[in-house]
């Protein structure tokens, strides 16, 4: 890892104040992932002092010789006075020891040894200099190991072994800072830190360390820092001394060793975070390099130094103290989740907690007193710094670096920072930030350039008025931090985080505010943890009276759960998804498992009346396969549907499992070389997917019928009534395909996506035409299907690939309108509802669920509205509600339902279309078409022949085109244009019914090529 630290572009506004920074090239080349720190651990640093063969290098500061770089002399009286000896050098070292042991609350302690002797490497600075914005260090690498060889030499027996970091201090000025007058440092050499991968990239991917005479230990790592950062200038007075310590820059180069990136834009060298945090440019030279603030709550948990406190969904009143004024009961960091990447870190900073003012200790001409002020003042702002002299040993407040106080809110997106860390970019995306300050005023200006009245070029540093507190002054703050707010809680990915944090207190060691989740219809319902060590599989909604209980199938174990928490595990109870039926106030919990001593299975059961539970089994001599599947009968009799390992379909009467012998009300023997796969029913009828033990060969069964898949496999099934009445069951197949089958024969075909989405598709009454839609999620985009294969209006929705769906999409009217909404969620937790009518978001979507999800969710009622509950990947149980009314759930769960029915009534018929063949719903799309082909849709309320001619704008016949269409349904006629050439076309649609109906419509399509 090489580390530039720095080269900052500064201009002043008036003489002596650093008023803009920025910085060239990257800081961190190769960032390290770090190890957490282990408490009370020592970082031992030996450092070197090194000079240059003399020269009079008008590119360099200084001849090369340390001490050389002041014209005249300056005295006592400035920061870094002469003479850069080895106790100047102690000096600066000592700051960084304090620092470290007080923003780690103990646990990274430093301690250093300097070599006594100075001495000097064979060249000029120059020749060690890479050229001006390269990031080839090769130069740099070049210079340690000279370095590092001759320190050998001078100090045999010498044990190296004993240090983990190893320091050059090196004669002259750093190139990090470019002043307005300065006539050097194109030639000086940049500060870095180089680590071994950083080596490795000069010398070679062999490179394992600078051999030296103390054994078998190499040296690995090099850091390189100048004497100071203050260099003269000239002005229109004449010659000034701009007074630039290196303090910050140290502190900062250690931090770069223990692991922490760069966070502002290595890019463009812009500020990203200001003096909120420690890694950016404007931090390390804060007061001039003095000293910067304390790292920022994610640099400090990156670090292992601290942990967070992590809040699940629910509403708070949080009060939050200041590090340095908590006591060990209160809360000091806050981690709000937003979704599986992103998240918020809340801490309060304050620049004088100990309300004493800033007492710095300095050293100056071997004396050390201490300095105190009460505020910031002419000749102590964190650009000017003239009242101080000597060096800054320690500061009793580093936080006073700060550009004000209050809360500060940190947007966390893991998925940039794991993404950009090894380039070093986690902050040159300033719309997306792996670390990002929730600047509070409401402008998102930390790193923007800004020119004044006076046409000076001023970048964005962020202000007292980025903290949240009450009566903050910035014109666009709110006291609230919300969807509707600027800045917003929404994600990175635009979803609704649903979080409100609003009513901060005044500026004080221990502030208050609170955190709600949920708007005016989606609100929380609960959410707790889960045992970590639960494998949670799949779950359901119980429906036991008005009480909301699920049931948690954590590998074969069921969990029963209720708002409040675990209520009961019965182990050993399913190793599918269990199914549930509620009857007379009875809640009947069904599961299959095998008894492995006695090699046969069990029908486990729970039976769940006035809070008492019967619990039992029954034996069955028998290989069970299929989930169990509970319906009510035409005779509104309950009856319990298993399939078996040699072609049975057993349907029991339900109620007689809780009895001594069980009765099957039917036993279908399919076929003996058949195994049961999936099942799906209504009141009257059974349909199956079986897998052929002796052939590559699927079937599907309705009824008393069978339909082969030759070398075909059949992965999912669900039916539903069409609307003529008619049993139709849709199968997705190895070939790419659902196929629709109404009876024992295939009606259609229809092409799928994806892998993922021959089991993430559910059906739905999304358009109250008499038709319910297959909805499939596949990857990037939300599809909804008539049974011919034709999307529906609207549709698809699409989604970025970055993100994309996961589960399969649930459906339920909650919006009240009687047409159903989809539901579908995204592989980090991301919920996004779609209007069934108009494929529209519905407002206050999309959620987040905080991480991903880990199961399929579940829709279900409660207290007269539809709640969604889901597991995230932590084993976080959480619940929403999501409307303001109860009206459908069509798609509630894994297999549609908690009784596995894994079929959808038929669609309401309220908005069914009469007209035989209506123009208005002619047309095709894309359109313009312009690759490929395009679709000819239209619709008739009868079956009917279509034919469709076209031509081109001068008459000439161009395609034929011949289709049947289904009535009831949108059709489509797909016209391949690969031959075609550009231009506008005629398309003449006719359809004539089976009635003898006859009607037609003429069309434009445009083709552009």
């Amino acid at each position: 890892m090489n580390k530039t630290l720095l080269t900052i572009a500064i201009c002043l506004i008036t003489l002596g104040s650093l008023s803009a920074q920025s910085f060239i090239g990257k800081i961190n080349s190769f960032p390290n992932k770090n190890s957490k720190v282990i408490a009370n651990d020592t970082l031992k640093i030996l450092a070197v002092m090194v000079n240059f063969q003399e020269d009079r290098d008008g590119a360099t500061f200084g001849n090369g010789k340390f001490g050389s770089i002041y014209s005249k002399d300056y005295g006592n009286n400035i920061l870094d006075p002469l003479p850069h000896d080895r106790n100047y050098f102690e000096s600066h070292l000592t700051f960084v020891k304090n620092y470290y042991k007080k923003v780690s609350n103990g646990k990274t302690n430093v301690s250093f040894t300097i070599l006594p002797d100075t001495f000097s490497v064979s060249k000029t600075m120059r020749n060690y200099a890479p050229a001006s914005s390269s990031n080839d260090f090769t130069p740099l690498g070049q210079f340690a190991q000279e370095v590092w060889t001759k320190a050998d030499q001078m100090n045999p027996g010498f044990n190296f072994s004993d240090y983990d970091v190893f320091l050059i201090f090196h004669a002259g000025a750093g190139r990090d800072i470019s002043l307005p007058g300065s006539l050097g440092n194109e030639r000086d050499l940049p500060s870095v830190y180089l680590n071994e991968n950083a080596f490795k990239n000069i010398f070679g991917q062999s490179f394992d360390g600078f051999s030296v005479s103390d054994g078998s230990f190499k040296i690995k790592n090099s850091m390189i820092i100048p004497e100071t950062e203050s260099r003269e200038l000239e002005s229109i007075s004449g010659q000034v001394l701009f007074e630039i310590t290196i303090n910050g820059l140290l502190v900062a180069s250690i931090a770069s060793h223990l692991g922490l990136p760069d966070l502002f834009d290595t890019e463009t060298g812009l500020s990203a975070i200001g003096r909120f945090g420690l890694m950016d440019g404007q931090s390390i030279f804060a007061y001039n390099g003095v000293f910067p603030p304390e790292p920022s709550a994610w640099e400090k948990i990156y670090l292992g130094w601290a942990e967070p406190v992590t809040l699940s969904p629910t509403n708070y009143n949080i009060n939050l103290a200041t590090k340095l004024a908590a006591s060990l009961a209160d809360t000091v960091i806050l981690k709000v989740p937003l979704n599986s990447s992103e998240y918020y870190l809340i801490e309060n900073r304050q620049r004088d907690a100990f309300k004493d003012g800033a007492k710095l200790t300095l050293k100056s001409n071997g004396n050390i007193f201490t300095k105190t002020f009460s505020k910031d003042t002419t000749g102590f702002y964190s650009y000017d710094t003239d009242s101080l002299s000597g060096i800054v040993l320690d500061v009793d407040e580093f936080d006073w670096a700060l550009p004000g106080n209050g809360i500060v809110i940190w947007h966390i997106d893991e998925n940039v920072i794991n993404e950009k860390l090894a380039d070093n970019k986690i902050n040159t995306d300033k719309t997306r930030r792996g670390v990002d300050v929730e600047e509070a005023d409401g402008v998102q200006d930390i790193g923007e350039k800004f020119l004044t009245i006076f046409g000076d070029q001023v970048i964005g540093e962020g202000t007292d008025q980025d903290f949240w507190y009450a009566g903050n002054k910035a014109k666009l703050y709110k006291n609230r931090f919300a969807k509707d707010t600027r800045p917003d809680t929404k994600t990175n990915t635009g979803a609704n985080s649903l979080i409100t944090i609003k009513n901060f207190s005044g500026i004080s060691n221990k502030m208050s505010f609170k955190i709600e989740y949920g708007d005016s219809v989606i609100k929380v319902l609960f959410s707790y943890e889960l045992p970590a060590s639960a494998d949670i599989i799949s779950f359901t909604k119980i429906i036991d009276g008005n009480k909301d209980i699920f049931g948690i199938q954590a590998s074969s174990s069921l969990i029963l759960a209720n708002e409040n928490g675990i209520i009961n595990t019965i182990n050993n109870f399913s190793y599918s998804k269990p199914a549930v039926f509620t009857d007379n106030n009875k809640t009947y919990i069904i599961g299959i498992t095998k008894n492995l001593q006695l090699n046969t299975y069990r029908i486990n059961y729970l039976q769940i009346e006035n809070d008492n539970m019967n619990e039992g089994y029954i034996e069955i001599d028998k290989i069970l396969t299929s989930a169990p599947l509970i319906r009510k009968n035409s005779n509104e009799a309950l009856e319990l549907i298993v399939g078996t390992d040699n072609g049975e379909i057993l349907v029991y009467d339900l109620k007689s499992i809780y009895q001594s012998n069980p009765i099957i009300n039917t036993e279908k023997f399919l076929d003996s070389d058949l195994s049961i796969v999936k099942l799906s029913a209504d009141k009257s009828n059974i349909a199956a997917i079986c897998m052929s033990k002796s052939e590559l060969s699927y079937q599907f069964y309705f009824n008393d019928t069978s339909l082969k898949f030759p070398f075909t496999r059949l992965y999912n099934l669900i039916s539903t009534i069409d609307n003529k009445g008619n049993y139709v069951s849709v199968v997705s197949t190895s070939k790419n395909e659902y196929v629709v089958i109404s009876n024992d024969k295939i009606i259609s075909r229809i092409k799928a996506g994806s892998f993922a989405s021959f089991y993430d598709y559910s059906f739905g009454d999304i358009k109250n035409d008499g038709n319910n839609y297959l909805i499939v999620a596949d990857e990037d985009k939300s599809l909804a299907y008539n049974l011919t294969g034709g999307i529906a209006d609207n549709f698809p929705q699409s989604i970025t690939n970055d993100d994309p769906f996961f589960f399969t999409p649930l459906i339920a009217d909650i919006e009240g309108d009687s047409k159903s909404e989809v539901i579908v969620f995204t592989k980090n937790g991301k919920v996004l509802a779609y209007d069934g009518g108009t494929g529209k978001l519905v407002d206050g979507f999309p959620i987040s669920f905080g991480l991903g999800l880990k199961t399929m969710p579940v829709l279900f009622e409660t207290n007269g509205v539809i709640g969604i509950a889901g597991i995230d990947q932590s084993n976080n149980f959480k619940s929403w509600i999501i409307s303001s009314t109860i009206s459908r759930l069509d798609w509630s769960e894994e297999n549609g339902n908690n009784q596995n029915t894994s079929f959808v009534e038929a669609a309401k018929s309220t908005n069914t279309i009469n007209q035989f063949f209506p123009t208005s719903r002619a047309y095709n799309y894309p359109n313009p078409v312009y690759d490929g082909q395009t679709a000819i849709r239209y619709y008739v309320n009868e079956d009917s022949k279509i034919n469709i001619k076209i031509f081109d704008l001068a008459g000439d016949f161009v395609a034929e085109l011949n289709n049947d269409a289904k009535g009831g349904f949108d059709n489509e006629t797909i016209w391949n244009v690969g031959d075609i050439q550009s231009g506008v076309y005629l398309a003449r649609i006719e359809a004539v019914g089976s009635s003898g109906k006859s009607e037609s419509v003429v069309i434009k399509i445009a083709v552009v090529k």
